[in-house]
């Protein structure tokens, strides 16, 4: 398949050379744009394609594929626990010995209910948790203990022990957090299907079933949930956990429970028990076995006789029972605190003993909280410690603001002020469009620039706010579509543009273009409410590009590829809108294409052994994507131009029935003919043939020329003839010197609007007119009667709403199809998701914009559609860069602006993330992060008056970053 991939790259290439060869040889990019929308269309469907229907053995059964889906897991579950467990130095020299005892009996079920008799005991330390959890009949087991008292590191030990001795079929140990779990309104099973997808992507993927891969390995029993934090939940919802657990769970459902002691005792007390579930308690360090950690674990000193001893030997020597540290030093969070102010800073620990706010065991453990960030960042050359301390608080008081341990960067968007996190990306793209128009405004553009694009803002900003009521995400847009519609047909002259097939054409330029700009800004908005885009977007957690490739020619073509798509895409628009500076338009197209193969680049993070791939499988859902799309954009696009129609056709038609036969009073005279005129002050003449097309008769004798060739026959004005050079052999002219009565054409696509009747009552074409008609007579000639008024809404609107709905059909199937997780069970980093949901935003914009140009190219030619599906097919091409604005990455970056330029955040944020957890900080969770302990986050969100001040030497000051 490779060569297949290889093949579409350099077929890439050849077709960008293609476009620039011919831009250069025709010195201009106007003959250019079919070229590159064939060519890039064909290269990116190939792409889809080969990816699509890549080749693969033969299918698996349901069971076998449940297997190996499961086997993937257990790997990549292992390699990531695994991986924190070093983070956070546990086996560095060796875990901290936890022990546990049987908890009050009164705290669990019936022993009946339990088994192995009333006097069974589940007594052990951490390196005997998967053997103790063999030993409950039931396989369930709660575990308690005071806050740091080791819960959640028994946990990540229990998961790793079970995977090192799992077999094919095993259930896998999963952790999930429980402080997301809304358990008075989500099921625990469908709450564990989600969390799963989250974590691991390709588990989301929909199987044959309509269930997520994740819901089946839960059905099947394939998955063993460790659930950790029974008491972050809210206090009302811990109750109504412990019941749902009881009636999710079947007999023989293996589980893992953590809680706090006190929390736990109040649950069983509201509620009830965990049904057939032993209870264990941890219990505090022994004095002798923290002492000895810390001696181990410390930097060596000289003593006088030169023996081996350390800074904690006179403390810990110097303690009698009872004292504050020998009460703060039987919590293992005081003790990894201890150890990494200490025993891994070089600071003197004697400390502890001298100053007298310390006789408090609470103001001790404050303490340590307090100066572990700053020697946990004290040995980092890259980051300034007060200021790490700084971001970290910020981070830390939005968490306990929003009662969450997920420290998402995908939600970063919440810490803005209102209306930012919805709309803030929509504001920054008006306000970069807003500065573009004013300059041009400033170099002489049209001044209307500048107000239709902000009205366009503001009907976007309009239809997309309207998406926080998902039920009503199309309603809203349309009622909002119908005030404006009518100021259209209440404005818009009664007369057909011949030049320009749109109902508002001519309008007043305030109001008109005003009403223009915010119908474009809700068409913008319905494709947004087509395509799905949530208002509260999660990652993308398809890679778009397939497999990691882990040598460097795999990324670097994949970059190439991206880039050379883009920067045809940008010659397609220089085509249109710079025909003349093929320089300029080139230059952009090479910015475009660099920016874009630097964005697009390969995740990295923890891959675990994928099967093949499922072609089979992808192309139903792309099949199923694309036909859900289409049937929502159709909906959405003829909704859209059925409003239109009806207001906008209504109110013109009705206008144009009230209104006069004729623009100027006087005598109504019948012509031999059969049509009626009045003569003017002036001796224009009004004319209104029988079947209601409408002429003007100019008072003085027209300057023309009668043209001859080929068997038709043309007029021209003098300066038409000359310009062309109309009366070059064979054809044959005629000069004409007589009054003409001028009438005009509908709309043509051929350019071709007067025509002429000669005084011999010849009817002929003829060329431009328009330098003869004031505005007067110009729209006499173009008047509509209100039958063609309302004919040509009705086309327009519903036209346009078609291809509106065509684009936004395939934008969102694509949309959809893209989002899908891949056959490759991951799991995901946070800069991995990141940069995987850059890249989805990216191709999803692409294809938007393809389908689009292609759309509003090919939809009148191909199906002989009006050219009003062209305009609303190319309406949404900006709904791509849309797209990527409020895709995850965008709002991030959105919210990057705003907290970074605010110094609460710094500007090379995920690097930071990511060194707060290779020092143990943070930890990772799936695609998210979580501070070390529920304890730092709460002490770091505490008000900077209640934490006692650290002493001058447990804070180091690094490099600036």
């Amino acid at each position: 398949m490779r060569y297949w991939r290889r093949g579409i790259w350099v077929g890439a290439v050849l077709a960008t050379g293609a476009v620039v060869a011919v831009a250069v040889r025709e010195r201009s990019l106007s003959s250019t744009g079919s070229l590159v929308s064939v060519l890039g269309f064909l290269v990116s469907m190939a792409g889809l394609v080969a990816n699509t229907l890549s080749t693969a053995p033969g299918e698996r059964s349901p069971d076998e594929h449940l297997e190996h889906a499961a086997d993937a897991l257990a790997e990549a579950v292992r390699l990531h626990w695994q991986a924190e467990w070093r983070l956070r130095r546990l086996q560095d020299p060796r875990p901290l010995p936890v022990r546990w005892t049987t908890a009050d009996p009164w705290l669990a079920d019936a022993p009946e209910n339990i088994g192995g008799g009333g006097d069974a005991r589940f007594d052990g330390v951490l390196d005997d948790i998967a053997r103790v959890f063999a030993r409950v009949p039931a396989r369930r087991l709660v575990v308690l203990g005071a806050p740091g008292s080791g819960k959640t590191v028994l946990a990540v030990r229990f998961a790793l022990d079970l995977l090192e001795r799992r077999d094919t079929g095993d259930p896998v140990p999963v952790i999930f957090p429980l402080a997301t779990w809304q358990s008075d309104s989500t099921e625990l099973y469908a709450w564990l299907s989600a969390r799963l997808a989250e974590g691991y992507p390709a588990l989301g993927s929909i199987q044959r079933s309509g269930a997520p891969l994740a819901a089946e390995l839960l059905e099947a029993g394939q998955v063993l949930p460790v659930l950790d934090g029974l008491d972050e939940l809210a206090p009302p919802l811990r109750t109504e956990a412990v019941r749902r657990l009881n009636s999710a769970l079947d007999e023989g459902s293996p589980l893992l429970l953590t809680c706090r002691s006190e929390i736990y005792a109040q649950v069983v007390a509201d509620g009830d028990v965990f049904t057939a579930a032993a209870v264990v308690e941890l219990q505090p360090l022994a004095f002798e076995e923290a002492a000895d950690f810390l001696r181990r674990t410390a930097r060596p000193v000289r003593g006088p006789a030169g023996e081996r001893t350390t800074a904690w030997d006179p403390v810990l020597a110097r303690t009698l029972p009872g004292d504050p540290v020998r009460q703060v030093l039987a919590s293992p969070l005081m003790v990894a605190m201890a150890r990494a102010v200490y025993g891994e800073s070089g600071n003197d620990p004697a400390e502890l003993l001298r100053r007298p706010e310390f006789a408090d065991p609470t103001a001790l453990e404050e303490y340590l909280l307090d100066a572990f960030v700053p020697a946990a960042f004290a040995g980092s050359a890259r980051w300034d410690t007060g200021r790490a301390v700084h971001w970290l608080r910020f981070l830390a008081r939005r968490l306990e603001h929003r009662d969450t341990r997920d420290l998402a960067w995908w939600e970063l968007h919440t810490a803005l002020p209102r209306p930012l996190p919805r709309l803030g990306p929509l504001l920054l793209l008006g306000l970069l469009a807003e500065a573009v128009c004013l300059l041009l405004w400033a170099l002489g553009q049209d001044p209307a620039l500048p107000a239709v694009t902000a009205a366009t803002v503001a009907g976007v900003c309009a239809g997309y706010a309207a998406r926080s009521r998902p039920r009503r995400r199309f309603v809203l847009p349309l009622l909002y579509a119908l005030p404006l519609s009518l100021a259209v047909g209440l404005t818009r002259p009664l007369s057909q543009d011949p030049y320009f097939a749109v109902p508002f054409a001519g309008m007043p330029r305030a109001l008109g273009w005003l009403a223009v700009g915010g119908l474009y800004g809700l068409v913008i908005a319905t494709g947004l409410a087509a395509i799905g885009l949530p208002t509260s977007p999660l990652p993308s957690t398809m890679p778009f590009f397939g497999r990691r490739r882990r040598g460097p020619r795999g990324r670097w073509s994949r970059r190439a590829g991206a880039g050379l798509l883009t920067a045809a895409g940008v010659l397609l628009v220089g085509a249109g809108f710079l025909p003349d500076a093929p320089l300029l338009a080139a230059l952009a197209a090479v910015v475009a294409g660099a920016l874009t193969a630097y964005l697009v680049r390969g995740e990295s993070g923890v891959v675990a052994k994928g099967g093949p791939r499922d072609p089979a499988g992808r192309a139903r859902r792309l099949g199923r994507a694309m036909a859900h799309g289409l049937a929502v954009g159709l909906l959405a696009g003829l909704s859209l131009g059925a409003v239109f129609t009806l207001a906008e056709g209504g109110t013109a038609a009705a206008r144009a029935a009230l209104r006069a036969d004729f623009p100027v009073p006087g005598p109504v005279r019948h012509a031999p003919d059969g049509s009626r005129y009045v003569d003017a002050a002036d001796g224009t003449r009004y004319g209104l043939r029988a079947h209601g097309r409408t002429y003007v008769v100019l008072p003085e004798p027209v300057h023309g020329t009668l043209i001859e060739h080929g068997g038709t026959r043309a007029f021209a004005l003098p300066a038409d003839v000359s310009d062309l050079d109309l009366c070059a052999p064979p054809a044959r002219c005629t000069a004409v010197d007589q009054r003409l009565a001028i009438s005009a054409h509908d709309y043509r696509p051929d350019g071709e609007v007067f025509t002429v009747r000669l005084t011999d009552g010849r009817d002929l074409d003829s060329y431009d007119l328009s330098p003869l008609l004031d505005r007067a007579r110009g729209e006499w000639v173009t008047r509509q009667s209100p039958g063609a008024i309302l004919r040509s809404a009705v086309i327009f609107g519903l036209a346009g709403g078609l291809g509106l709905g065509i684009v936004g059909g395939i934008a969102a199937g694509l949309h959809r199809w893209l989002g899908a997780p891949v056959d490759v069970t991951r799991s995901l980093s946070p800069s991995a998701s990141l940069r995987t949901d850059r890249g989805t935003a990216l191709a999803r914009a692409l294809f938007t914009y393809l389908a689009a140009v292609l759309a509003g190219s090919a939809l009148p030619r191909l199906l002989g559609l009006p050219d009003a599906a062209s305009i609303g097919a190319y309406a949404l091409i900006p709904t791509g860069v849309v797209t990527v604005a409020m895709s995850a990455w965008g709002r991030l970056a959105v919210a990057r602006l705003w907290l970074c330029g605010r110094g609460a955040l710094p500007w090379r944020l995920m690097a930071f993330l990511g060194e707060a957890h290779r020092l143990g900080v943070l930890r990772q969770a799936g695609a998210v992060y979580q501070f070390r302990h529920a304890r730092l986050q709460e002490r770091l969100s505490s008000p900077p008056a209640t934490r006692p001040r650290p002493a001058p030497g447990c804070v180091r000051r690094s490099s600036r970053p």
